[in-house]
C-alpha cells in the first residue's frame, strides 16, 4: 500500500470521526438551501426515512479515497437497493464497475444469492474481495473479476438475474458495447445510477469529455486511450432511453430521491439528486415485462 494512500485512507478516518457525533443534529437541520426543483415524491411523508444500512458496514466509510459523506451514502443505498428490494430477493447480481465492494455487499445483505463484480482496477478487486470477506461474504457468495467491464461483459459467459450499473455510465462512452454485454447476461432488471448536466432535458443529449485515468474516481484506461485521458460521455434521461430502447430494456420507474430528501432533511453533498442533474433508474427488460 503505498504512502499517498496510507496518508488518504487516515485523512477520511479523521474526517469520518468527525463527522459521525453530528449526523443526529442534521437529521434535524432544514433541507439545503441550493436544493433545485424535484419532481413530486410519490411516497407519503415519512415513509421514506433513511435506515443507516452501512452503520452496520463501516469499512466503507474508509476503504475509498472516492469515498462520499456518510448521509449520502446512506441515502443512495435507499435509493439503489432499499427502493428495489424486491428484484434482489435470491437474485444473482451482476455489479459493473465494482470499486470497493460496497454496493455488492448491499445487493447480498438486500437479499441476493450471489453477486460478481467486475472491476478494472487491481487493488480495488482487493479491497473488494477484504471488505466482503471483513464481513462474512467468501467467494461462494461474491466473487471479483479484474478487467476492462466492456470486455468481460462480452467475452465471458456471465448471467445474471440483475445488473447493477452505479457511477459507470458517465465513465465510458462505449454504450453499445455495455448495453450488449447486460443482454448477453440475461438481466431481467438493470439498476443505473448516474449523471448528466442536463438529465431531464426532453432532448437526447450525451455530453462529450475526458477523464484522466490516473484518478481513481474516474474512468479507467483501456485499449483506446491514448495517455492518460479516457474519453467518456455523460447521457441525459432521454439519451438513455433510447439506448436502452435499442437493446431490449426500457425505464420502470425513477427512484424517489424526492422522498428521501423530504424525510431526511438537512442531508448534505446531495444537492446532484436535489437538482435532477442525478438519478436512479430501475430498467426492465421489454421482453420479459410488458411495457
Amino acid at each position: 500500500m503505498s504512502l499517498k494512500f496510507q496518508a488518504a485512507r487516515a485523512l477520511r478516518a479523521v474526517a469520518w470521526r468527525i463527522e459521525r457525533p453530528r449526523r443526529r443534529r442534521r437529521r434535524q437541520a432544514g433541507p439545503p438551501l441550493d436544493a433545485g426543483p424535484l419532481t413530486s415524491p410519490d411516497s407519503a411523508p415519512g415513509s421514506r426515512k433513511a435506515s443507516w444500512f452501512f452503520e452496520d458496514f463501516p469499512r466503507f466509510y474508509l476503504s475509498s479515497s472516492t469515498a462520499p459523506t456518510t448521509a449520502r451514502l446512506n441515502l443512495r443505498y435507499e435509493a439503489m437497493f432499499g427502493e428495489n428490494r424486491d428484484i434482489f430477493a435470491g437474485a444473482s447480481v451482476l455489479d459493473l464497475a465494482s470499486h470497493d465492494g460496497r454496493w455488492s455487499l448491499a445487493a447480498l445483505a438486500t437479499g441476493a444469492r450471489s453477486v460478481v463484480g467486475i472491476e478494472a482496477r487491481p487493488e480495488l478487486v482487493k479491497a473488494a474481495t477484504e471488505n466482503l470477506g471483513e464481513y462474512g461474504y467468501g467467494a461462494d457468495r461474491a466473487s471479483f473479476v479484474s478487467g476492462d467491464v466492456h470486455e468481460v461483459l462480452n467475452t465471458q459467459d456471465l448471467k445474471a438475474d440483475v445488473v447493477v450499473c452505479l457511477g459507470f455510465l458517465y465513465h465510458t462512452l462505449r454504450y453499445n458495447e455495455l448495453l450488449t454485454g447486460i443482454r448477453r447476461t440475461g438481466a431481467r432488471y438493470l439498476i443505473i445510477d448516474t449523471f448528466s448536466p442536463h438529465m431531464m432535458g426532453p432532448v437526447p443529449n450525451v455530453n462529450v469529455l475526458t477523464e484522466d485515468a490516473d484518478e481513481e474516481g474516474k474512468a479507467a484506461a483501456d485499449t483506446y486511450t491514448e495517455g492518460q485521458s479516457v474519453l467518456v460521455g455523460r447521457p441525459n434521461l432521454a439519451a438513455i432511453r433510447i439506448m436502452l430502447g435499442a437493446y431490449g430494456y426500457r425505464v420502470e420507474r425513477l427512484s424517489d430521491w424526492a422522498g428521501l430528501l423530504r424525510d431526511n432533511p438537512g442531508t448534505e453533498n446531495c444537492d446532484d439528486y436535489a437538482n435532477e442533474r442525478r438519478i436512479t433508474i430501475r430498467c426492465v427488460s421489454s421482453q420479459s415485462s410488458p411495457a
